[in-house]
């Protein structure tokens, strides 16, 4: 007895911690574990029954890096349900050495039905959020096999939607994201081709891969537009397992990776490229359609394939004009939000009656106007984007302990519960989220100066520090070390996110919920 309440024990600890399953008793004993159902109709109908208290909802739009980090923090006191567009999670950091070596992708990837529904208790909405009405707290949803829309309800609404990586294609069409939203696939580049299903996307590396040999066995001319850290990734990815290609890269800013990182790490990189035969050209502006450019780059034709790494462009269309931005990268369009995560109005009100939050790459990335930001700039990359998700998610919390007084509890099946027929749903306590106390301000994590840059399979640099001013953070490290760095974050983080390795889970957990600030702009101590 004393046994299995110590195991009891840790087992309530872990789920609740390091985002194991969580299976529910029917009656309290013989071991045998259930999940609560969901049931999602055409009307719209979404909820839980088999309880005398019936859990919030919330609808978590998007399954990347934020979206699976809100889904851990939540699943043990919200009925969660994750959706998006295509069947599979992809680590987009590690895509690059997916298409030079195919068989890196398996690594890569899982298919979130298994590890949503099976391992985290999470529901999965394979299918496209077309709109969210705010006031009405729904979304409406064409899923993938369906003719029709569904609609989903929802208490409270997280955003992490993403972006993409091409300024230069009307859609954000890119090699480093897969093309799933339908508007994007009407003018796809592989219209032969869908990459919501895991074996389109594997087609599409499979037929880059092919591309890449044939342009190496020729000796072809190959121009990559932006020297940032992915563009310098994408070069030395190349270069080592294509070494027959003539590769040329070029920025509009005066050097490799950009005025924001330290002169040491720029240095070391741009050495790496020269000593690889990578021609570089800075302070030329890409114009296609000028036969000067090419020849101010050293090219006396147009070069044989061409790779855009310049800017990012959303795909926020889904929310109306008033909640996104006019101005930013690839022309506005990125969605507003305070220091509470909220998404806002151009006017500063609280969009949605405060429910609805957004995080990571498809917000507009700072707080305030410029010169005098409330919150800087930040990069769009993995970690800040999953700081601000485990931010949000305890300002969800906060709001549904002051809108409903029974703050979420872990769900309970009562014994006289009858699973026929929903329970009533709890009173709202407070009018609207308006009237409720501060909720906890976000800030610019020290995570977001960090940068694991690969200099192909067995080279690479680490910077930290980085900030939102000209020659800021240090070079780590370097070399082969960096590079086994990257790769150990690679692995850990796949594993965190398909909900394998408790060793990896607890690892991101700590990283994320470290309760001392030392660098960055948080607080001192963000315990509470």
């Amino acid at each position: 007895l004393v046994r299995a309440a110590l195991l009891g024990i840790l087992s309530v600890l872990l789920q609740g911690q390091l985002g194991l399953p969580t299976f529910i008793s029917d009656s309290g004993g013989g071991g045998r574990g259930v999940t609560p159902s969901v049931v999602v109709s055409r009307a719209g109908g979404m909820s839980a029954f088999g309880s005398s208290v019936e859990k919030r909802r919330v609808l978590i739009v998007g399954g990347g890096l934020a979206g699976l980090a809100a889904a851990r923090e939540l699943r043990s006191h919200f009925v969660v349900t994750v959706v998006d567009a295509k069947e599979y999670f992809e680590f987009t950091p590690g895509i690059m050495r997916a298409y030079a070596k195919p068989d890196h992708w398996d690594k890569l990837t899982f298919m979130y039905h298994e590890a949503l529904d099976r391992r985290l208790g999470v529901r999965f909405i394979w299918g496209e959020v077309l709109e969210i009405d705010g006031m009405q707290r729904c979304v409406r949803v064409k899923t993938i096999f369906a003719e029709m829309e569904d609609v989903v309800p929802y208490d409270f609404c997280l955003i992490a939607g993403g972006c993409s990586f091409n300024q230069q294609s009307p859609s954000g069409e890119s090699l480093w994201f897969p093309t799933v939203h339908e508007r994007s696939r009407a003018g796809t580049e592989c219209p032969h081709l869908d990459e919501r299903f895991l074996e389109g996307r594997r087609r599409r590396i499979l037929e880059e891969h092919l591309l890449l040999r044939e342009l190496n066995d020729s000796q072809a001319q190959v121009l990559i537009v932006g020297a940032g850290f992915m563009g310098i990734e994408w070069a030395c990815e190349l270069r080592h397992f294509f070494p027959g290609l003539q590769i040329t890269l070029t920025d509009f800013l005066p050097n490799c990776l950009g005025p924001l990182f330290p002169a040491e790490a720029i240095q070391y990189c741009e050495d790496y490229l020269q000593r690889q035969g990578i021609k570089t050209f800075y302070e030329r502006k890409y114009d296609p359609n000028n036969p000067e450019f090419f020849a101010n780059i050293g090219l006396r034709q147009r070069p044989d394939k061409v790779y855009i790494f310049a800017g990012v462009k959303q795909s926020n269309y889904f929310l109306p004009p008033n909640a996104l931005s006019e101005t930013g990268p690839g022309g506005g369009g990125w969605i507003r939000i305070n220091r509470h995560l909220q998404v806002i109005t151009k006017q500063r009100q609280e969009w949605g009656e405060g429910r609805v939050f957004a995080v990571g790459d498809c917000i507009v990335g700072c707080v305030g106007e410029r010169p005098n930001y409330e919150i800087p700039p930040m990069p769009k990359t993995g970690y800040p984007a999953e700081q601000q998700a485990v931010h949000a998610c305890r300002n969800i919390k906060a709001l549904d302990r002051a809108l409903y007084g029974i703050g979420g509890s872990p769900f309970r099946v009562s014994s006289s519960s009858s699973s026929s027929s929903p329970p009533p749903r709890p009173q709202q306590l407070s009018p609207s989220p308006s009237a409720l106390p501060s909720l906890m301000a976000t800030w610019y994590p020290w995570g977001a100066g960090i940068f694991a840059i690969s200099l192909g399979p067995e080279d690479g640099c680490v910077v930290v520090g980085a900030q939102s001013v000209e020659d800021s953070g240090c070079l780590w490290t370097k070399g082969k070390v960096a590079s086994a760095q990257k790769e150990l974050i690679e692995h850990t983080k796949i594993a965190q996110c398909s909900g394998n390795g408790v060793l990896s889970r607890f690892l991101w957990y700590v990283v994320h919920h470290w309760p001392i600030n030392i660098c960055g702009k948080g607080p001192l101590c963000s315990l509470f």
